[in-house]
C-alpha cells in the first residue's frame, strides 16, 4: 500500500451557514487539494466532508494518516462510530444520531484503507492544517463571490431605544479594483480610498465596538458574510483564533423581521421607510453610515411604533450617574387626591388605539 498524509478542515460562517471544506493529500512528492462549498451546513458537517471526499480522492487503497483539529471527527470515528451502527444509529441515550448521512458515508470511504486518525489543535501553526483551514475558507469565499472586499462600515448605537451619539465609521481600502456596477451604486472609486486604512486597521476597534451588543442589519446573512469573511483573513494573517461576528454579538436581520410582519409585501430599505413615513429623501447612493441611520429609525419604528415616549426626551443619551439613587420619603398624611376616571368614550378610544398597536406588532404586544 502507498502512504498518503492527508490535512482536512471545515469552515462556517455562522453555525449554521454557508461553508467550506478543504483537505491537502500528500503522497511522496506529490501534492493535492481538494476543496468545496455548502450554501447553509454547519461548522461539523464540513469537517465531515471534508474527510469524506479526502478519503474518495484516493484512487487505490492506501496506508493514511489523516489529520483534523476537529475533536468531533476525530473521537466519533474512532469510539462513536462502532457503537451507533451496534444500536442502529441510536445514541446512547437512545436519540438519533446527527448528521447520520455523512457518518455512513465516512465508514463507508474508510473501507480499502487503513487509516491513523490523528488529532491536531487548530491554528497552532502546523502548516498541513493551516493549509486546510484556508482551503475551507477560500471555497466559501468563491461560494458566496467574494471577490469583492468591504469598503465602508458604518455603524449607529442604541441605548434603551434612543441614540446615543456614538457611531463607527470608517472607508476602508480594499487593495483591489471596485466593481463598476458597485461603484454606480455607492458612488466610491479605488483613488478616493488609496489613503484609508485596511480592514485589518479596524477589525478591533470594530469588535470593541459591537462587542456584546445586538447588531441589527437588513439582510444580515449577507453583510455577515461578508463580515466574517474580513474577518477569517485577518485571523490568519495573524495566526490567531478565528473570531466571527456571531461570536461577539447577537444579530437581528430587520429583512427576515420584515417578511414575518408584513407577508407578500415589499421588504427593502426603501418600501420599509415609505411604510413606516421615515423621510429617505436624501439618500441618493448607498452610504453605511446614512443607511444605518436610517435603519436605526425604521427599526425603532417595525419594534415599537414609537421611538419616544417620554414627555422631555434629549436627542442624545447622557451618561448615568453613579452610586446609589437618593431616596426620598414623601409624607401623604392628610393629602387627599382627586382621581380622575376615564369616561366610556375615552376607554373606548383606547381600546380601539390598543388593537391597532395590537395589528401594528402582529399580535406581539408583550402585555398580552
Amino acid at each position: 500500500m502507498s502512504e498518503v498524509v492527508i490535512y482536512t478542515d471545515g469552515a462556517c460562517r455562522g453555525n449554521p451557514g454557508p461553508g467550506g471544506w478543504g483537505a491537502l493529500l500528500i503522497s511522496g512528492e506529490h501534492r493535492r487539494e481538494i476543496s468545496g462549498s455548502d450554501p447553509q451546513t454547519t461548522n461539523n458537517r464540513m469537517e465531515l466532508t471534508a474527510a469524506i471526499e479526502a478519503l474518495r480522492a484516493l484512487k487505490r487503497p492506501a496506508e493514511v494518516t489523516l489529520y483534523t483539529d476537529s475533536k468531533y471527527v476525530c473521537t466519533g470515528i474512532k469510539e462513536w462510530l462502532p457503537n451507533w451502527k451496534a444500536r442502529g444509529w441510536r445514541t446512547a441515550d437512545r436519540k438519533p444520531v446527527k448528521n447520520q448521512d455523512l457518518w455512513e458515508a465516512l465508514d463507508a470511504a474508510c473501507n480499502g484503507h487503513r487509516i491513523s486518525w490523528r488529532w491536531v489543535r487548530g491554528h497552532a501553526g502546523d502548516a498541513g492544517n493551516e493549509r486546510a483551514d484556508q482551503l475551507a475558507n477560500e471555497a466559501i469565499d468563491a461560494l458566496l463571490g467574494i471577490r469583492w472586499r468591504i469598503i465602508e462600515i458604518g455603524c449607529v448605537e442604541l441605548v434603551n431605544r434612543r441614540p446615543t451619539g456614538r457611531h463607527f465609521h470608517e472607508y476602508l481600502n480594499p487593495d483591489r479594483e471596485i466593481d463598476e456596477g458597485a461603484a454606480k451604486v455607492h458612488g466610491i472609486t479605488l483613488r478616493d480610498l488609496a489613503d484609508k486604512p485596511r480592514f485589518r486597521d479596524v477589525a478591533e476597534r470594530l469588535l470593541e465596538f459591537i462587542d456584546g451588543a445586538e447588531l441589527v442589519i437588513h439582510n444580515a446573512p449577507f453583510d455577515v458574510a461578508f463580515l466574517d469573511a474580513e474577518l477569517a483573513r485577518w485571523c490568519r494573517e495573524l495566526s490567531r483564533e478565528p473570531v466571527t461576528i456571531l461570536s461577539r454579538c447577537r444579530v437581528l436581520d430587520t429583512m427576515a423581521l420584515a417578511r414575518e410582519m408584513h407577508p407578500g409585501q415589499r421588504y427593502g430599505l426603501d418600501a420599509l421607510c415609505k411604510r413606516y413615513s421615515i423621510d429617505n429623501s436624501h439618500r441618493t447612493l448607498h452610504g453605511a453610515l446614512l443607511d444605518a441611520r436610517i435603519l436605526a429609525d425604521v427599526y425603532l419604528a417595525m419594534t415599537g411604533g414609537q421611538s419616544a415616549l417620554a414627555l422631555e426626551e434629549a436627542s442624545v443619551v447622557g451618561p448615568v450617574a453613579a452610586g446609589p439613587a437618593e431616596v426620598v420619603q414623601v409624607v401623604t398624611t392628610g393629602l387627599s387626591l382627586k382621581v380622575v376616571a376615564a369616561n366610556d368614550e375615552e376607554v373606548a378610544a383606547h381600546e380601539e388605539f390598543m388593537q391597532r398597536v395590537m395589528k401594528a406588532s402582529g399580535g406581539k404586544a408583550l402585555w398580552q
